[in-house]
């Protein structure tokens, strides 16, 4: 490949810096240009791959040739204005020799020192420090970090970012933990939305490779935790349900890594009873039961229940969000999660009743899009915390009981039509369904309601509640 070839492709590949711009310019002739470069992306990278097969492959090229091909073709490997839809398959053909199975040591050195680290120079993270990647014990005394931010008019780099994130083989991290750290913690901790949601999956494409040993050593477990539960004050934002859907499997993720469970205790030997002997793995750590209970607790009881829903109620999209994510926490959880039974079943209920007035501008889909939602996590309460259930037993029948009624009404007043129209008739069947389970749960948790309460219910309005309640009774009976 001649010098004056690649140069020039790879000039041709350089994301015009208009586009960290692109949902607010209204200049025509600047967007014009910008399809236009849009559009040539894929014949650029198309010669590109045919160039690489004509020298064998870019592992045959020089080190710096293959670091500044990786950070150019990497930029179309993820979320973009500036990628199109064949971008992407054009460009992971390009990359994929360099991945198999990792990315060479030399080539992501030099793709983080000479492409990655000049664009966050100039804003260093306050908490880290950047020698070491280590977190500094009290905030450095420097300028603003959001002063200037020329890292975010180099388009791309969050993909080139993601891409050696994702490729990074796990003995490597020690040697570039210092270069690969600060701008993942930028991304995370930037005050725009999109900026921190990029950020978070920053986040959870370092998490399946990373040592857990290194974040506890370095302080970044705790700064990553604390940085991860900061991303849910950001409300009343477009991008705060996309936000609340990353960051919380990744905060469990982070959870389960840096605090895992307790390992199950070994089964007594002949002779000798088991002392609370557990199973662990040579060379791991010991879990701390008490700090992953803590960090759960952060996540359930000050981020989503202290925060999203109390403070963006009146967003429906942040609260169907935070309402999607419970189940995965109340899975984590367990019967810790009893603690915050007075704020989550009422939260849940109130999801399923018809308001006393009625909400003009939310729509249809999203209420009945979030009383699924509401039902499958109580659902997933009721099992988690079963033991307790029986206080709030009257709360929950009488919750599935209106909504029940209500249900039936979906049908009607125009609702089918709209229904039809947004493909929205099998979410009314799940929604029936899961007011079905929500009784057949709570009824194995507390067996004495059947023969009580949900009797109560069918001698009010057989006709009604029967197909609510009546197939309880055999379901539990048949297990």
């Amino acid at each position: 490949m001649s010098s004056s070839t690649l140069p020039d492709l790879l000039a041709a590949l350089a994301i015009p810096q208009e586009f960290s711009r692109f949902d607010k310019l209204t200049d025509e002739q600047i967007l014009a240009r910008l399809i236009t470069w849009k559009n040539g992306v894929g014949t650029n990278l198309t010669t590109l791959r045919d160039l690489l097969a004509t020298r064998h492959g870019i592992q045959s090229l020089p080190v710096d040739e293959q670091a500044d091909i990786a950070a150019s073709v990497a930029a179309f490997d993820g979320p973009g204005e500036w990628i199109t839809d064949d971008a992407s398959s054009l460009a992971l053909p390009i990359l994929d020799p360099l991945t198999e199975p990792h990315i060479p040591p030399l080539v992501l050195t030099r793709i983080l020192t000479h492409y990655l680290k000049p664009a966050f120079s100039a804003n260093p993270h306050p908490r880290l420090n950047l020698q070491t990647g280590r977190k500094l014990p009290q905030p450095a005394d420097t300028q603003d970090a959001y002063e200037g931010q020329v890292w975010k008019t180099r388009i791309g780099t969050g993909n080139v970012l993601g891409w050696c994130l994702r490729n990074i083989e796990t003995s490597t991290y020690e040697s570039i933990w210092h270069l690969i750290l600060p701008p993942v913690m930028t991304y995370l901790d930037d005050f725009e939305a999109p900026y921190k949601l990029r950020g978070v999956q920053l986040v959870s494409d370092l998490l399946p490779h990373v040592p857990p040993e290194l974040l506890k050593r370095t302080g970044v477990d705790g700064l990553l935790f604390t940085s991860l539960s900061g991303t849910f004050n950001h409300l009343r934002d477009p991008f705060t349900p996309d936000l609340i859907r990353a960051a919380v499997p990744t905060t469990l993720h982070l959870i389960d890594l840096i605090s895992p469970p307790s390992p199950a205790p070994l089964p007594p030997t002949s002779g000798f009873p088991s002392q609370g002997r557990t199973i662990v793995k040579s060379g791991s750590f010991p879990a701390n039961p008490a700090t992953r209970y803590e960090h759960l607790s952060t996540l359930l009881g000050s981020s989503l229940i202290g925060t999203v829903f109390l403070y963006a109620y009146a967003d429906p999209e942040a609260i169907l969000a935070a309402t999607d994510m419970l189940p995965l926490v109340l899975v984590h959880i367990g019967i810790g999660a009893a603690r915050w039974l007075k704020a989550l079943i009422p939260q849940l209920t109130h999801a399923l009743l018809p308001p006393a007035v009625p909400f003009p501008t939310q729509p249809l889909d999203v209420d009945l899009r979030l009383k699924v939602s509401s039902l499958r996590a109580l659902c997933t309460c009721i099992e988690t915390c079963a033991p307790r259930m029986y206080l709030w037993k009257c709360n929950i029948i009488d919750a599935t009981g209106r909504a029940w009624a209500s249900a039936m009404d979906i049908e009607y007043e125009g609702h089918t039509q709209l229904a039809d129209q947004r493909g929205a008739s099998s979410l009314v069947l799940e929604y029936k369904n899961l007011l079905r389970m929500t009784c057949v749960k709570l009824a194995e948790a507390c067996p004495s309601i059947i023969q009580k309460e949900y009797q109560q219910l069918i001698a009010f309005d057989s006709a009604l509640f029967d197909g609510l309640v009546g197939r309880s009774s055999s379901a539990t009976t048949d297990k």
